[in-house]
């Protein structure tokens, strides 16, 4: 894959990129690949332990030098006394790679319903599949629901470095 290390670190008038440089430029930070998952199925939880949501999308880099972007979107349905919190994982989660950021919620009336969409960017640097995971918690033991009957999508771009 072209990468722009062979570019100028600046550019000037009068410069003239090669034909490799102007190849570099032509294939550097392009999104190669798009995946996504949609479900219409929801998570239920109390637990106040971090727990697999079963939301998750999978990848397999085309290079080890691509970056991931994560991008979930997913309704929260639950108490607003007791906060709701979703992390994303690169493997299983509790044991894999914690990524950032997190989805939070808490709000000030008796119940909350809201939709979030939350991202993050990651170097797996491998071209093996690579699994993505929601991990939930709540607090104080409130039954909470993550997803929605009019649905839950995980998407995953590799971008070239």
């Amino acid at each position: 894959m072209a990468t722009p290390t062979s570019l100028p670190a600046t550019f000037v008038a009068g410069n003239v990129l090669t034909a490799a440089q102007m190849n570099d430029l032509r294939g550097a930070f392009r999104v190669l690949q798009v995946v996504t998952t949609y479900s219409t199925s929801t998570f239920t939880t109390t637990s106040g332990s971090e727990v697999d949501s079963g939301f998750s999308a999978t990848i397999t880099p085309t290079s080890a030098t691509s970056t991931i972007l994560g991008i979930l979107t997913i309704r929260v349905d639950g108490p607003s006394a007791d906060a709701a919190v979703g992390r994303f994982w690169r493997g299983t989660v509790g044991t894999g790679t914690l990524l950032a950021p997190q989805i939070y919620q808490y709000g000030i009336s008796s119940r909350i319903i809201s939709a979030h969409t939350a991202h993050f960017y990651n170097s797996p640097a491998t071209t093996s599949a690579t699994t993505y995971n929601l991990g939930v918690f709540v607090g104080g033991g409130a039954t909470t629901v993550f997803g929605h009957a009019t649905g839950t999508r995980f998407t995953l771009l590799e971008i070239s470095a």
